[in-house]
């Protein structure tokens, strides 16, 4: 794969929006329901482990911020309301925020960042960093799937297969550190060539969480 073939695209899934921030690269996104798009995410779009990106632009720079899924949680306000509701059922239509209140949150925790260059049917991915952004995402920014050739040349900055992040991203997502940490391996195994690097650091973080809570094994 050359750093200018496509690697995203205008017709990409977009699966949820920014809502909120835990830290610099520690975000929460609302998934899409049926009234917010015309082609709505299914649950296996924003699976734990899934890959995603973040379009930015920075001094007029188009970038790409990439991370993943390592948490989700459903919201639901109407939980333990015992008063007597605000509207009977066929007035529904009047109070469309009773109903839309209840949310899926997904927690994302971002890997690095590219530099997109424009290249046939969709964008190209170059100055590829696993280095955390220094950039901040706003409020209602799109959250979209990342592509398997995406994915694995993200996984590639230099030319060579690498994780540079898994340490941070280990901290950030704190009980799931090393599961979706596991998650991104199993993928990166079936969209590369099986490497050696893979195995050290899978036996690392089983060691590690093995060492702190006897979880994974």
């Amino acid at each position: 794969m050359t750093a200018h073939e496509p690697v995203i695209g205008d017709d990409d899934l977009t699966i949820a929006s920014i809502v909120e921030s835990n830290g610099q690269m520690d975000y929460v996104a609302e998934v899409y329901r049926d009234h917010d798009k015309a082609t709505v995410p299914e649950k296996q779009d924003y699976e734990f482990g899934q890959p995603v990106y973040v379009k930015t632009t920075v001094r007029g720079e188009k970038r790409a911020l990439v991370g993943v899924v390592y948490e989700s949680r459903l919201v639901n306000p109407d939980q333990g309301r015992d008063g007597p509701r605000l509207s009977t059922p066929d007035q529904e239509l009047f109070v469309p925020g009773y109903v839309d209140e209840k949310q899926t949150l997904l927690g994302i925790a971002l890997l690095g960042f590219a530099e997109l260059a424009p290249a046939d049917s969709g964008q190209g991915f170059t100055s590829v960093s696993q280095e955390l952004p220094r950039w901040t995402l706003d409020i209602d920014d799109p959250v979209s799937k990342l592509s398997g050739a995406g994915f694995r040349r993200f996984h590639r900055p230099d030319g060579q297969l690498a994780l540079r992040y898994y340490d941070r991203l280990i901290t950030a997502a704190e009980r799931f550190g090393a599961e979706v940490t596991l998650s991104l391996i199993e993928r990166l195994r079936a969209e590369t060539d099986r490497e050696a690097m893979l195995d050290v650091i899978e036996r690392k973080v089983r060691w590690e969480a093995s060492t702190d809570r006897g979880v994974v094994r």
